[in-house]
């Protein structure tokens, strides 16, 4: 016997701040995991605000667009690499960058927070 039944599907999909073009879990479409996640607290004196969070996820057409003349482009192997970031060349992410960076804040943050507790009642 042969039946129907309607099933419904929730997944999360990210919006590009830019285009709006939309990139979802589709494992034929890579837009997600190409997408630009940039993540960080503005500083003291910052145009965006001191201490202000700034955040935009953008596709890597818009990244592209908009940032390409600008960006340098080094061959390079992901899973080798022999160019090694350096200074504060760590605030603009791809997603599975940054949740990797997102856990580690949060570690340290607890850390910190323990380790003052601990002091204070020393």
């Amino acid at each position: 016997m042969r039946q129907t039944r309607t099933k419904t599907i929730q997944e999360e999909l990210v919006v590009c701040d830019r285009c709006r073009r939309e990139m979802g879990p589709d494992a034929k479409d890579f837009e997600l995991q190409e997408r630009t996640a940039i993540r960080f607290r503005a500083g003291y004196g910052s145009v965006f605000g001191d201490g202000n969070l700034v955040e935009a996820d953008i596709c890597q057409h818009c990244l592209q667009e908009v940032f390409g003349k600008y960006l340098r482009i080094t061959e390079d192997d992901g899973f080798d690499p022999q160019h090694k970031f350096s200074d504060e060349a760590s605030r603009a992410y791809q997603e599975y960058q940054l949740q990797q960076v997102l856990a580690t804040e949060n570690f340290l943050r607890n850390f910190r927070e323990a380790v003052q507790a601990k002091q204070q009642k020393d």
